[in-house]
């Protein structure tokens, strides 16, 4: 093999120049590298959206007070809500007060409807235009919400009134448990926008009332639907948070409330967090929530438990006043995948810089192997 001392010189130089310009690539990338993860770590949490300013104004609403109570004959009881326990095609009589604190008369609207579940799990009614199936249908003799109503201003006796009676009638072949329905009191508010368009505002107050069918009571409830997913951080050595969602469901035929909520997290090490969700007041049959949790200070363990405990609690058809047995509680669980992706990508980076630099390291010494010992002058 024949040696040219000028050729593997000039080679030489050129590896020289190319390990030079990987450690100053090296340099650069920690430059960057290591105020980037300062930064990250020390970013504020993003400002909330501005409001817009462009929704609908409406006309401010006069300022009254008015309500609606359960009621004998002589006016309001102080009964919390209207309850009873009955059999298929019973009757039952009962009287409603319509109640008015304000200095001057209101002309309401005084009629009966449906229950409903809001979207996170309350006592909601239908809306005036929507006619009621159930319970709301079952009550006769009100003035209805295309009639009105003059309600006395109130004075040094107490609220002005209004005593209505009416009659509830159980269908002959309503289903065994809890219906739940409510008598509502409108006021009936007209208004302007900014385009000067009428508009016309209701604001309604109601009084429960509740149903309980004899017959076989059968309190159920499931939870299903859950799912967790992590989030992470730009920080190799951060922690993220994990969000749970999951659906409550009352597969009963009575009313229950979720008196306790819990989720927690866990993994192979590290802490364990846990967070509580809000109670659920009355949960109606056939009803569903959606809950969710998020809990932070989480680490990325590849793999972690997400696990989700409910306390439902049976109200007997008595409404959220009072309580009734204590269901047994129900736990499900999920799993989660918790990449830490941050970490992985700076070990990546490490190892691809080190097999580099022995490469590197390599081809030198094969080169300086190769050259020739030298020659005297």
């Amino acid at each position: 093999m024949k040696i040219m001392p000028t050729g593997a010189g000039t080679r030489i130089s050129r590896t020289a120049c190319r390990v030079r310009r990987f450690r100053l690539g090296v340099a650069l990338l920690a430059a960057v590298a290591v105020p980037l993860l300062a930064l990250t770590s020390a970013l504020p949490a993003a400002a909330a959206a501005t409001p817009s300013t462009s929704a609908t104004l409406l006309a401010a609403p006069p300022r009254v007070s008015f309500g609606v109570a359960p009621a004998t004959v002589h006016g309001a009881d102080g009964r919390p809500n209207f309850s009873y326990s009955a059999t298929p095609g019973a009757v039952a009589f009962d009287y409603v007060s319509a109640l008015n604190y304000s200095a001057t008369p209101l002309s309401l609207q005084l009629y009966a409807t449906d229950a409903l579940e809001t979207t996170g799990g309350g006592f909601g009614l239908l809306p005036p235009a929507a006619t009621p199936t159930g319970v709301g249908s079952w009550i006769t003799g009100l003035p209805g919400p295309q009639v009105s109503i003059t309600v006395p201003a109130d004075t040094a006796g107490g609220p002005g009134q209004f005593i209505v009676p009416f009659t509830l009638r159980v269908p002959d072949h309503v289903t065994p448990g809890d219906h739940v329905g409510g008598i509502v009191v409108s006021l009936r508010t007209e208004g302007k926008n900014a385009s000067g368009q009428n508009i016309i505002l209701n604001q309604r107050v109601g009084s429960r009332v509740f149903v309980q069918v004899a017959g076989k009571l059968a309190p159920s409830v499931t939870v299903t639907h859950e799912e967790a997913s992590y989030g992470g951080t730009l920080n190799p050595v951060g922690t993220g948070h994990v969000t749970v969602t999951y659906v409550v469901t009352n597969t009963g035929n009575t009313d229950v409330s979720i008196r306790r909520q819990s989720v927690s997290v866990s993994g192979w090490i590290g802490p364990k967090p846990k967070a509580s969700v809000a109670n659920i007041a009355l949960l109606l049959p056939g009803a569903s929530a959606t809950e969710s949790a998020v809990l932070t200070g989480v680490w990325p363990e590849i793999v972690l438990h997400a696990a989700v405990t409910v306390h439902p609690t049976d109200l007997a058809g008595s409404g959220a006043a009072v309580g009734g047995p204590v269901l047994a509680p129900i736990t499900i669980s999920t799993l989660v995948w918790a990449i830490p992706w941050a970490l992985l990508v700076l070990v990546l980076l490490v190892v691809i810089a080190v097999v580099a630099v022995r490469r590197i390291r390599a081809r030198r010494a094969e080169r300086r192997a190769a050259e020739p010992i030298g020659s005297d002058s």
